[in-house]
């Protein structure tokens, strides 16, 4: 930002702390929460079947469904971002997201309306995904461009904490209502969480609606160099920008999905570990990250982004093995230091400079787009594939868990790899890929 504009107001920079970590909250409660829901209710209320295992297999398609939809929704939102400024667009996912999931809330079950009942939850499920494209990165750009210069770290590490409040939010929540009488919990208790979405709805709008535009994107608005197409001009000169940030996804992306989701389900069919001591092990290692990725973020301000993200990868590279060992022991206080290790400390540690350093790889022009599409690209890559191939490589190998290991390691050296040959960011008016001259977006006198 240039010298001649106001710093921003302490009460300014509360609100875009708090708005940052509302939106990224509601987006996680609402990803763990319909996780949850699609292994224990959704099947037989949406999908009833002479077989059970096959509405619960229906209903986890309609949670991949929300994966489909999330590099759609961070290319709409990620134009809106960069052409009409962060406010709006973080205020649209907002709304999208929370409706969407309160509606899943009240839609009536197969035994009401029949076949309308799974279409209405799918539709619903394309919307959460839409909206939830877009939302982490829209949260963090915020911060990041509101932020001071020597605590960008810090305020890029906020929403990061929103993944790990959303994951405990929505454990603890969910497990509270599980314990009414079965038939109670899913005639309709089961509602009431995806219901209480609202109320973190109302508080967001709330905070959002009384934040201004970021300082940067005032800047490139003023000078008229807001682009016209930025997924084209994304593409055509920063691709180097989005190769980093596919190489520096990698490592947090597959060791999150391998530890936090797939484990899981390890644990039940391999080992006999009931879901409930992985659940807890879960919730209280997300408690911890929520404060180890500040604690990244801000010591990045100090010692730089690439030592930070090159530290996490080699710890998650170096406890892959430890994880699934401790796993392998059926030991419930083991289980718990294991999921502590991998999700409390390793990831974490990689995703608290990773918002900034996403931040910082593009131009401001490009920002929302460039972080947005190319994380969720990622996401394609590394998140969605990673519970299948982990699943394939244990069945092949006779229910043997060293294969996910040295798959978890191998995209660990993608990270660390690319930690190594990047250069250290610069201020986010100066991305570390520095794209060529580009025309001015300019419409004609």
């Amino acid at each position: 930002m240039t010298n001649t504009e106001p710093k921003p107001t302490k009460t300014a920079l509360r609100r875009v702390v708090a708005a940052s970590i509302v939106g990224s909250t509601l987006e996680w409660y609402d990803f763990f929460l319909y996780a949850t829901a699609s292994a224990l209710v959704l099947g037989p209320v949406f999908f009833p079947t002479t077989d059970p295992a096959v509405g619960t297999l229906l209903s986890f398609a309609t949670f991949g469904v929300g994966f489909a939809a999330r590099p759609i929704g961070s290319i709409i939102f990620g134009a809106i971002g960069d052409r009409l400024g962060r406010k709006p667009a973080l205020v649209a996912t907002l709304v999208l997201m929370g409706v969407s999931t309160a509606l899943i809330g009240l839609v009536p079950g197969y035994a009401s309306i029949g076949i309308l009942a799974p279409i209405a939850l799918v539709v619903l499920r394309l919307l959460q995904g839409l909206g939830a494209g877009a939302e982490l990165a829209g949260a963090t750009i915020f911060a990041a461009e509101y932020a001071p210069r020597h605590r960008r770290g810090l305020f890029g590490s906020i929403a990061t904490i929103g993944t790990y409040s959303g994951t405990v939010l929505s454990s603890v929540i969910f497990a509270l209502f599980a314990m009414m009488p079965e038939a109670t919990f899913m005639a309709w208790g089961w509602r009431i969480p995806f219901l209480l979405s609202i109320l973190v709805i109302a508080v967001g709008i709330y905070v959002r609606l009384r934040l201004e535009e970021t300082p940067e994107f005032k800047r490139v608005e003023r000078a008229d160099k807001t682009t016209k197409a930025p997924l084209l001009d994304m593409f055509r000169y920063e691709w180097r920008s989005v190769l980093l940030v596919l190489g520096i996804v990698a490592a947090p992306f597959t060791a999150t999905y391998a530890y936090q989701t797939y484990s899981l389900s390890y644990m039940d069919t391999e080992l006999g570990v009931s879901g409930a001591t992985g659940t807890l092990a879960v919730a209280i290692a997300a408690f911890l990250a929520m404060f180890v990725v500040p604690l990244m973020g801000a010591l990045s301000d100090k010692v730089g982004r690439r030592p930070i993200l090159i530290a996490g990868t080699l710890i998650s590279a170096l406890f892959a093995f430890p994880f699934f060992m401790l796993l392998n022991t059926g030991n419930r206080n083991l289980i718990i230091l294991a999921m502590i290790g991998g999700i409390g400390i390793g990831v974490p540690t990689i995703l608290g400079v990773q918002g900034v350093l996403l931040s910082e790889l593009f131009s401001t022009a490009n920002r929302f787009t460039g972080f947005s599409v190319s994380r969720e690209i990622g996401s394609i890559l590394f998140a969605g594939a990673t519970p299948f191939v982990a699943a394939s490589l244990v069945a092949a190998s006779g229910g043997q868990s060293w294969p996910v290991s040295l798959y978890v390691i191998g995209a660990c050296v993608i990270t660390l790899i690319t930690g190594i040959v990047m250069k250290e960011p610069g201020s986010l008016s100066e991305p570390a890929a520095a794209e060529p001259t580009r025309p001015t977006h300019q419409d004609p006198a």
